[in-house]
């Protein structure tokens, strides 16, 4: 199964963004998940300036989240970044900076690995 966002997003955005306690959101959604976490997480990294400046050239009125400061976006950046280093073997991060390609190859790759290919 894949999904779009999972747990994850919600430690970043509710435990970091927010400023409530990101274990407090963890065991939250760990308990109404009853446990499942994903085999891998990617995680599309991009400087928060950067992902601001794509953000603002797609001619789109952003919208209310995309309205929150650029310190905001660090913040959660930072915390995927935090969760990212601390369970490796679950996440796969990339530079967004790459090519549609390179980013291509590295999760195929990843998810070949995954399946015992």
């Amino acid at each position: 199964m894949l999904t779009d966002r999972y747990l994850d997003s919600s430690v970043a955005y509710q435990g970091v963004g927010r400023a409530l306690r990101a274990q407090d959101v963890r065991d939250i959604s760990m308990f109404a998940v009853e446990g499942l976490l994903p085999d891998l997480t990617i995680l599309l990294d991009l400087e928060a300036s950067a992902a601001a400046e794509r953000r603002s050239n797609t001619g789109e009125a952003p919208d209310r989240l995309e309205q929150e400061k650029i310190e905001f976006f660090e913040a959660v950046r930072q915390a995927y970044l935090d969760m990212a280093a601390a369970e490796p073997n679950r996440w796969l991060v990339i530079d967004a900076r790459e090519s549609v390609d390179e980013m291509q190859a590295k999760i195929r790759n990843r998810v070949a690995e995954l399946l015992g290919a």
